[in-house]
């Protein structure tokens, strides 16, 4: 075949449904036995030929029609006349496919015919001393990485195969097990069938089906499950999946003149129903409750639910009769046909062979019901084996040639072809790997590497074209070398990396195993194979050649076809079939190694044309590794420095990773796809460069944010695809691409974040170089840095050394201070910001500090420079601060507190913009005459809201009125009559109070503040929180001493009162006293309505002649009514006394009696009768 047909074949077979792969080459299948050329010297048995009567149609014996001498075959005799395997003609030599007597059936649906064109010729019995022939694999059964090989020889041959890839070109590895002699005179294992849910394997030999366990080929006990002699041809019910029930499972077997039903279970085999038939079975197949079968007449059906109700034949049905033996007219000899074939095709749908003389065989689809629903299928010649595989059925022909063939079409049912018998005749003049048989495997994985990641153990790169690459890890022949663990390499591994900074988050990462080891283990293919995208597909079909070489057929995955679209650039094409995939197959998601392969691939197809905002969405929607996709930005390589795991310590599959060198450096990229997009113009090319890099940095940003937003965002049970190790890799390059691409927001968002992964080395020293002081002070405060946050704002502060405009100065300074919880910090902020003369500022971080704290302030230190500033304000509260905090010094510096606030309040009072003492007293006036229960000092905190003086002089006055005073009220006296007499009369009367000077207070609040309301409070509730005299203690006195003394106050505030009116303030002297009058009536007599003015209105002194007069009466009322009261009650009592005598009767005691609850004698106690129980008690007893 010349090249152009090589490449024509090469294009058709990227569409076609199966690719073949070698899964074992060159099986050594001799045992001992063989090999040493021993016969057997057991009686010959009749071979299976002989018995089904198509052997030859003329009569034996003497005289009988001339027939076809027989070869001695091990199938069919004993090893005593069974010549040695070098002796037995090739089973395979036969190109027309025609039956021949020693020929039996295999796997179901499974042909073996093996006769040629020399069987119509005569055959020779073979010299004694001819050369020995090698052991042939008659069938296989392939169960995961188990295969089992039936031999020509009578053995089984268990090898363990390594998962195969399609993409090797050698077979994978295998290792041979065990080989098990079944003992049965030699034959060849005609038939393996694998139950591997049940752990057993069905074997047809020699006629006796037996049976063993799997994997370790044990035969099991003929106690449990017996052998089964007599055989022909057996059959599994393939409605069920063999793989997966373990419920059990149906056998057909086929023997003399009947069908079988057996049902294997784990630990018997139980006979269900038996079939009665009329010839010999040929060939076998079930499905459900319907067997068809082709025997030496016809093909049939039979329906096994009909056939168990009634034994008339109903549950039969005759299709086609099979093809007879004909006689050549020319010489005379009989001709054999070819051996029958049946098999399943579908739920209830069966195709059998048929073939008239030299024309073409049809495969005829027929129903359970005899229907053909479906088309029928042409073949060259008869086929030699075949099988189904849903929809195609695969026949291998006498030439070697294997053909597949598509059940849904009507025409061009040929669809694909394997070993061209034309070119093997080209190659070899005897091909002796040219295939033979098909045999149905249960099932065994076939991965590709187009998804697969791997990392690499060997240094790569040295090209400039390449990324840079750093020097391995570990070797990987070390790693995988035999008589090592994956553990132990792991723990190798592991120690050779502890010298990194990542190695800690990635030895704890759930990607540890499979970043170190990749993932193409056969645990991995569990629960994949078969799925939509998957790296690993299921093989059924097994294709044995001549030499002992195995080959499978599997399809070709769809991961394979997506790959290469985008290896052309087909990118939309690509994404549809992935999107089919992942609308059909609900266990596929983004989170799939294969889906995630194929969006990267993508996205980096995308990348490198330069079209940045598809590439953003494939490599969000693949999880692209944002490690792998650093390594494209050298600048962001170099910054983060052995941080970065290795590029070729990222799981990568391969394919992806020679994209990555393709592009290599994004530098690069950009240059190329300026000069791409604007030609030969210099300053085009320049400026479409700058774009082309602005653009590739914001793709690298938005995809990392979207990682970290994916990391932070998975919850319990919810994992994110990225390594652990990735966060701080994330985090600390945006700090660098957010610097540059000038986005403070987000610089300030992520360095604020206390969840954040940023390395504050790195990150932190790119920030100072660059001069980003305020950022790198974030940094420092998520970290928990206290100290290196302070120290940069002190500078940034003072302005001497360094200057950020995105600091926030003095108020963020603060703002984060009050947060810090350590006072020993809040206390050296406060001193420096009071060395630094911010005295105001300062003020809030005293607020913060504990009383213990205050305590130990350097109060002189403090209050110099407090006072150095000339406000009083300050100082004001720092004394506040210090005396609430018992500072030692706070006694000392009280007096100083109160004379500051003297001092603020009367330069308020004299700056002209704000309104007078006298104002305030004359507002005062005017309320109190409206309420004259309303005192000035209450009236100056109504004012706090609106007046600053009336604010301070409330402080002051509460200052002063705290018991017991701290300072010299003395020399605070003094103080307010030189600096503000005039202002300040509320302070003078409670300076008075505390002097004990009450008169003199009184006086104050009456004749020159008109306090009216104060001064009751201090003279008639002294008990009232209100009142000033509070500051003078609690004194106990007796109740008449008391009497007199409101007796007393009451009659001096009335005469002050009346003294009011005398200097002509009738109006609110008049209230005052009969105000005082109705509230204070009980301490007055009538004697004090002569001292009431004539001209004042009787209604002064109406209330309280009323109320005199009324407390008058209401006494002699009480007295009246407790005298009636005594009587009533000393009434009741005597005539109780006479109801309970009488009632009772007497009670006799002597001095025996006991009480009845102490059960003491009741001697001389006073005791007590209770008349419902009867029972006497001593009065304490009650």
């Amino acid at each position: 075949m010349d090249e152009s047909r090589k490449a024509e074949a090469k294009s058709v077979k990227k569409q076609m449904p199966y690719i073949m792969k070698a899964v074992a080459i060159g099986l050594q299948l001799e045992d001992g036995n063989a090999a040493a050329g021993t016969k057997d010297t057991r009686p010959r048995r009749q071979s299976l030929t002989q018995r089904l009567g198509l052997q030859s149609l003329g009569k034996k014996g003497k005289g009988s029609e001339e027939t076809t001498p027989q070869p001695e075959y091990a199938t069919s005799s004993s090893p005593q006349s069974t010549p040695s395997l070098s002796e037995q003609p090739d089973e395979s030599a036969g190109k027309d496919g025609h039956w021949k007597p020693s020929s039996l059936p295999t796997e179901h649906g499974i042909a073996d015919s093996e006769a040629s064109e020399d069987s119509q010729k005569q055959l020779k019995p073979k010299a004694p001393g001819a050369k020995q022939r090698s052991v042939k694999a008659e069938c296989v059964e392939m169960v995961g990485e188990d295969l089992y090989v039936g031999t020509s020889s009578g053995h089984i041959v268990h090898y363990t195969v390594a998962t195969a890839e399609l993409e090797a070109d050698e077979a994978p590895e295998r290792f041979k097990v065990s080989s098990v002699d079944l003992k049965l005179g030699g034959k060849k294992v005609e038939q393996l069938i694998a139950f591997p849910a049940l752990c057993k394997l069905v074997v047809l030999c020699g006629s006796t089906v037996v049976f063993y366990s799997l994997p370790e080929l044990r035969p099991i006990a003929s106690g449990s499950i017996p052998a089964i002699k007599g055989v022909s041809c057996i059959a599994y019910d393939e409605r069920i999946d063999r793989s997966t029930t373990a419920t059990g499972a149906i056998l057909c077997v086929a023997r003399m003149r009947s069908v079988h039903i057996y049902r294997l279970l784990a630990t018997e085999l139980r006979l269900e129903q038996e079939v009665a038939i009329d010839s010999s079975v040929a060939s076998i197949c079930q499905y459900g409750n319907y067997v068809c079968l082709a025997d030496t007449e016809t093909y049939k059906i039979f329906d096994l639910a009909k056939l168990r109700k009634a034994s008339d034949g109903t549950g039969q049905l005759v299709l086609l009769p099979t093809q007879q033996p004909t006689k050549d007219p020319d010489t005379g000899r009989i001709i054999r046909p070819p051996r029958p074939r049946t098999l399943v095709v579908g739920p209830n749908e069966f195709m059998f062979l048929t073939s008239s003389g030299d024309q073409d065989t049809l495969g005829v689809i027929v129903t359970a019901m005899g229907e053909a629903l479906r088309g029928t299928l042409q073949f060259s010649s008869y086929p030699k084996s075949i099988a189904y595989d849903d929809p195609y059925v695969i026949a291998v022909f006498a030439s070697g040639q294997v053909e597949v063939f598509d059940t849904r079409e009507q025409d061009q049912t040929l669809v694909q072809s394997f070993f061209d018998a034309a070119l093997a005749e080209a190659e070899a003049e005897e091909s002796s790997s040219r295939p033979r048989r098909i045999c149905m495997a249960s099932g065994f994985h076939v991965s590709t590497s187009v998804s697969r990641p791997e990392v690499l153990d060997i240094q790569e790169g040295g090209s400039g074209d390449h990324a840079p690459i750093g020097q391995p890890l570990i070797d990987a022949a070390e790693l995988f070398g035999s008589g090592i663990s994956p553990e132990e390499g792991a723990q190798r591994v592991r120690s050779d990396l502890d010298t990194k900074p990542w190695t800690d988050a990635l030895s704890q990462s759930q990607h540890w195993r499979r970043e170190v080891l990749g993932d193409n283990n056969p645990l991995a293919a569990e629960n994949r194979a078969g799925r939509a995208l998957s790296r690993f597909t299921e093989a059924r079909i097994v294709v044995v050649s001549q030499d002992a070489a195995l080959y499978a057929l599997t399809h070709r995955p769809q991961l394979v076809v997506v790959d290469q679209l985008l290896h052309e650039r087909r990118i939309e094409e690509a994404m549809a079939m992935v999107e089919r995939a992942l609308a059909s197959d609900p266990t596929l998601s983004a989170r799939n190694d294969e889906v995630a392969y194929c969006f990267q691939m993508a996205g980096f197809v995308c990348f490198k044309n330069m079209l940045l905002d598809d590439s953003l969405q494939y490599f969000k929607r693949g999880s692209l590794d944002p490690r792998a996709l650093l390594h494209l930005f050298p600048d962001l390589t170099e910054y983060l420095g052995s941080m970065l795991v290795p590029f070729s310590r990222i799981p990568m599959a391969s394919g992806l990773r020679r994209l990555f060198y393709d592009i290599s450096d994004v530098q690069q990229l950009v240059h190329i796809g300026a000069e791409q997009l604007a030609g030969d113009d210099s300053n085009q090319v320049a400026a479409l460069r700058e774009t082309l890099k602005s653009n590739v940095l914001e793709v690298a940003q938005r995809y990392l944010e979207h990682c970290r937003a994916q990391m932070l965002r998975s919850g319990v049970g919810d994992q994110h695809p990225f390594a652990p190790d990735a966060f701080p890799v994330i985090d600390t390059v945006l700090v660098r691409l957010y610097v540059a691409n000038k986005e403070d927001r987000k610089l300030r968002t992520l360095a604020a974040s206390k969840d954040s992964g940023i390395v504050s080395d790195l990150a932190c020293q790119f920030l100072m170089d660059t001069h980003n002081y305020y950022y790198c002070s974030l940094l420092y405060k998520a970290h928990g840095e206290t100290a290196k946050v302070l120290d940069i704002w002190h500078r940034l502060l003072l302005q001497d050394e360094w200057e950020d405009s995105q600091f926030g100065g003095l108020a963020e300074y603060i703002e984060y201070v009050q947060e810090i919880e350590e006072q020993r910090t809040l206390l050296d902020e406060y001193y420096w910001l009071v060395d630094h003369e911010n005295v105001d500022t300062s003020l809030q971080l005293l607020a913060c500090l504990s009383d213990e704290t205050v305590a130990s302030v350097d109060a002189d230190r403090v209050v110099q420079r407090t006072e150095a500033t000339a406000d009083d304000r300050p100082l004001r509260i720092l004394i506040e601060r210090l005396i609430s905090a018992n500072h030692p010094r706070a006694m000392h510096y009280m007096t100083y507190l109160v004379k500051a606030y003297v001092r603020q309040i009367r330069d308020h009072y004299h700056d002209d913009s704000h309104p007078g003492s006298r104002a305030e007293r004359d507002a005062f006036a005017c309320t109190q005459a409206d309420d004259l229960s309303l005192s000035y000092r209450e009236y100056l905190k109504s004012l706090c809201t609106t007046s600053e003086g009336a604010r301070l002089r409330v402080q002051l006055v509460d200052t002063l009125c705290v018991s017991p005073p701290t300072y010299d009220a003395r020399q605070v006296l003094e103080y307010i009559e030189a600096e503000a007499n005039e202002i300040m009369s509320l302070e003078r009367a409670v300076l008075l109070v505390v002097l004990d000077h009450i008169n003199q207070a009184v006086d104050l609040l009456v004749n020159e503040l008109g306090d009216y309301a104060g001064a009751e409070l201090l003279l008639l509730a002294p008990e009232s929180p209100q009142s000033l005299a509070q500051l003078l203690g609690t004194t106990t006195t007796q109740a008449d001493e008391a009497h007199e003394t409101m007796k007393r106050n009451v009659c001096k505030l009335i005469s002050m009162y009346l003294e009011i009116g005398r200097k002509g303030h009738d109006e609110i002297a008049s209230r005052l006293v009969a105000r005082l009058l109705d509230r204070y009536f009980e301490f007055l007599d009538a004697s004090i309505l002569n001292d009431i003015p004539d001209h004042w209105p009787y209604s002064v002194a109406e209330p309280f002649v009323i109320r005199s007069l009324q407390l008058v009466k209401r006494r002699e009322r009480q007295a009246t009514v407790v005298r009636g009261l005594h009587e009533s009650l000393a009434f009741t009592s005597k005539v109780n006394l006479v109801a309970e005598t009488k009632d009772a009767g007497g009670i006799l005691l002597d001095y025996s009696q006991t009480c009845a609850k102490c059960k003491k004698l009741l001697g001389s106690s006073a005791f007590v009768f209770e008349p419902e129980t009867e029972q006497v008690k001593h009065i304490s007893c009650t």
